[in-house]
């Protein structure tokens, strides 16, 4: 991600629309080289090390801005540690203990001469201590040489902390990934979005919306497989709480929507220092993938947990994870995670767990339910993704409000409740 400084991006009739450079234009991409270069060539050396050289670089041209911004993806590909045999901490504290105790002796002998150069008449000499035999000797106390016991002292801030771990990647690549980067940091100050996509498969359907789950988004559906949807997102500044890990799930999303095709977005931002509301919009092709695959392929903890925990309970319930997508009759979808099946008497049950929720969009997807839906689906909310004020109480039976992980006995009592037999 790239910092709010980092953001270039201008406003035309209302709209914020970001720099975007030429992904292949040749001296950019001979530009992302040096980058990257540097970054590989320094893997063992210092922070400061790799800062000096990517200033004399970087220069503060009229692309300095651009520049600074492709370092910045780069070093979100690296990983600094602390290179020191011996944690520094230890190292400062045993220097300045012998430190204190060496001056304090030397200010005795200090004292006891200036007594005896009062009485000769003579200077009182300043205290003092020998710091090379002190490093020397505590050097050996932790088995070190004293350029090692000096280079580690201080090993552990930032610009001392060595690059142990660099991420390759190709100049067109980092081209790629800035100009995604600046519509994610446009996504970031997003009050609301509307993704509107038509023409995919049933199964690239379900992919979509399986990444949307993944990325625990607050949507709202209208439309059909059919005719195409029409996904509302709450933004992060629509938000109470929770926004900026919110916004970072919303931005992360991006990059996932570029794999499908047929798609047309906009958001509603505050931009600028008065943070006016504006309008921002991308469409499909408009900006490369930079990666290969779709990203989300693992699942949040507690859906991924769950049919484990739900199994161990012994009960005459299967749980499966294969559950198909719930078309409303043009009104939306549900994507349950979980479908139950009871086999002796054929009932059956599905369960969404929502990511990041407020109680008016749940009220909201009941009412829709109770319409269009079926009437044995569980709601599933984590008290933790709350997005907003609302007290949590009063919500009705088909609503299972769970604390950080849903409870597998619990479950089992609320699908004895509301399961009704399959067809």
């Amino acid at each position: 991600m790239l910092t709010s400084d980092l953001i270039q991006a201008r406003l035309l009739k209302g709209e914020v629309r970001p720099r975007y450079i030429k992904a292949a234009d040749e001296d950019q991409l001979a530009l992302a080289g040096q980058l990257i270069e540097i970054y590989r060539r320094h893997q063992g050396r210092s922070r400061l090390e790799i800062d000096g050289e990517l200033k004399a670089l970087l220069g503060s041209g009229t692309a300095f801005q651009l520049h600074r911004a492709l370092a910045k993806l780069l070093r979100d590909r690296c990983v600094f540690d602390t290179d020191s045999p011996v944690e520094p901490v230890e190292l400062r504290r045993a220097l300045f203990e012998a430190a204190a105790g060496a001056y304090g002796r030397s200010a005795v002998r200090a004292v006891k001469a200036s007594d005896a150069g009062a009485a000769a008449g003579g200077a009182a000499p300043a205290p003092r201590f020998d710091r090379a035999a002190l490093i020397q000797r505590l050097a050996a106390d932790f088995g070190l040489s004293p350029d090692q016991l000096e280079a580690g002292l201080y090993a552990d801030l930032k610009a001392e902390q060595t690059l142990v771990r660099f991420e390759e990647c190709e100049a067109g690549w980092l081209l790629r990934r800035y100009n995604v980067a600046l519509a994610q940091g446009v996504l970031l100050r997003a009050t609301g979005m509307t993704l509107d996509i038509r023409g995919q498969s049933g199964r690239r359907y379900r992919e979509l919306f399986r990444k949307i789950k993944f990325f625990q988004l607050l949507t709202r559906v209208s439309g059909s497989a059919k005719a195409g949807y029409s996904i509302q997102l709450d933004g992060p500044l629509s938000l109470f709480q929770a926004s900026q890990k919110y916004g970072l799930q919303m931005a992360s999303f991006l990059p996932t929507l570029l794999h499908f095709d047929g798609w047309k977005l906009a958001a509603q931002v505050r931009w600028g220092p008065k943070r006016i509301e504006r309008t921002f919009r991308l469409e499909a092709g408009q900006l490369e993938p930079f990666g290969r695959h779709l990203v989300g392929q693992w699942q949040p903890e507690e859906i991924r947990a769950f049919p484990h925990r739900f199994t161990q309970l012994g009960s005459d319930w299967e749980i499966s994870e294969e559950a198909e997508l719930i078309d409303l009759d043009g009104h939306g979808v549900l994507v349950p995670d979980f479908v139950f099946r009871h086999p002796a008497s054929g009932r059956v049950a599905h369960m969404e767990v929502l990511g990041f929720w407020r109680k008016s969009a749940v009220d909201s997807r009941l009412r829709l339910l109770r319409r269009h839906g079926p009437p044995n689906f569980i709601l599933a909310l984590s008290k933790r993704l709350a997005g907003g004020r609302e007290p949590l109480d009063e919500l009705p039976a088909e609503v299972y409000l769970f604390r950080s992980l849903p409870i597998a006995r619990q479950v089992l009592k609320l699908l004895e409740r509301i399961a009704l037999p399959a067809g």
